[in-house]
């Protein structure tokens, strides 16, 4: 017996024949594809290595050769300035004769200044020789042992990394609706999703998209939404900062489908994935830190977890990040793309204050996942038009300024 036909998408939404919402699916094979092998290779590689590479243990090892240096050249420089001073007194006797030795003049400076050039001599020769020895050594013995040894090593290691960043993607898909709902995200009501919904198929429609993750409401009130694999969870904030007009949200629910058909929350997942022990070690050193109430206690974490600490935050993350912002862009200029650059531009504008926090500092400026807001606005102008920005701070400084006021932008 032949299947009913059902009748379209659009028409079964606000017939309310679906349960509000709930049409959740992932993108393609092309996207996990793409989001795996493609999107952050360097990410990728910069995770594996110092993951699965020694790398922390390196980092540690230059920190104590380093100190050692620094305080065997402490010594050294301190006993042997003066000897160097006085031998630049017989210089300078022979060149130029002057009525006093440099070692007469500042007595004790010979041995400070001996010391601290010592000091930062051994830091350095100390750090570099205990750090490289930590990290080649065993390469050479396995080179001894068997001169092919340290590719298959390195084979080994790398498959191991893809391994577990394959079961850590498989997890995030499998526990997505799970995690989320335990962070607070619902269904839609049947009013949210008689409103909200269409707009979702239109830009689905723009966009080109054959099916569509499932839509979420998360009633806190910051201004946010984010696309996971099979979900996009729009913040009550967010539609209350922007007092739910229709073109704005749209706009946004473009972004977020842009994202989700690109399969950047994949290349989140797996990115992490192929790091998984170091980002482990990680997450337990900023939760123990957090919890941490006394100086002591947040000093011998530090002290536990350093070289851990440094290799996320100086090595993996800032090569994964600039991904994660061109992400940002590539959404944007899709969803433009689609029709949604006024809406978006508008959005963007509303929620500069209260969505963009500073840019100043390694966390803020290097870290950071999400572009400047005003670098997404101007990436979103078009040369010769005018944009209304009513709250951004320029306009106050223009000559005749009024609330309509616009700042054009300069080519």
């Amino acid at each position: 017996m032949p299947r009913p036909r059902q009748a379209p998408l659009a028409e079964r939404i606000r017939a309310g024949m679906l349960p509000a919402g709930q049409l959740g699916g992932g993108p393609g094979l092309q996207a996990w594809l793409g989001a795996i092998a493609l999107r952050n290779v360097r990410g990728t590689a910069a995770g594996i290595f110092g993951a699965w590479f020694n790398v922390p243990f390196t980092i540690m090892m230059a920190a104590v050769g380093g100190f050692v240096g620094a305080v065997v050249g402490l010594f050294n420089g301190s006993f042997v300035g003066p000897q160097v001073v006085a031998r630049v007194d017989r210089v300078l006797q022979w060149i130029l004769p002057l009525p006093m030795s440099a070692g007469e003049f500042a007595p004790a400076a010979s041995a400070q200044i001996g010391g601290i050039v010592g000091a930062l001599v051994g830091a350095v020769n100390g750090g570099w020789a205990l750090g490289w020895l930590a990290f080649a050594e065993p390469w050479r013995r396995m080179y001894a042992a068997d001169p092919v040894g340290p590719v298959g090593f390195v084979i080994g290691q790398v498959l191991v990394a893809v391994f577990v960043g394959l079961l850590y993607l498989a997890w995030s898909a499998a526990t997505e609706p799970l995690r989320l709902r335990i962070a607070g995200a619902r269904r839609l009501s049947r009013r949210e999703a008689e409103w909200l919904m269409p707009l979702v198929q239109d830009a689905a429609t723009r966009l080109g998209l054959r099916s569509l993750p499932r839509i979420l409401i998360d009633d806190r009130r910051e201004a946010d939404a984010s696309a996971g694999i099979r979900h996009i969870v729009i913040n009550q904030g967010l539609l209350d900062q922007l007092d739910h007009d229709a073109e704005q949200v749209s706009a946004v629910i473009a972004h977020e489908l842009a994202h989700w058909r690109d399969g950047d929350a994949i290349a989140v997942a797996w990115s992490k994935g192929v790091t998984l022990p170091l980002y482990l070690l990680y997450e337990v050193a900023t939760r123990l830190l957090r919890m941490a109430h006394s100086r002591p206690l947040h000093y011998l974490i530090r002290f536990v977890f350093w070289s851990v600490i440094v290799t996320v935050r100086y090595l993996v993350i800032p090569v994964q990040a600039g991904t994660w912002r061109a992400a940002e862009y590539r959404a944007d200029a899709a969803a433009a793309r689609a029709g949604y650059g006024r809406g978006l531009h508008r959005a963007r504008s509303y929620l500069r204050e209260s969505f963009d926090g500073e840019r100043s500092g390694w966390d803020a400026a290097i870290l950071a996942v999400h572009p400047p807001t005003e670098l997404r606005l101007e990436a979103l102008e078009e040369p010769g038009r005018r944009y209304l920005l009513p709250s951004h701070p320029i306009l106050r400084s223009l000559p005749d300024w009024m609330p309509t006021s616009t700042v054009e932008r300069d080519r």
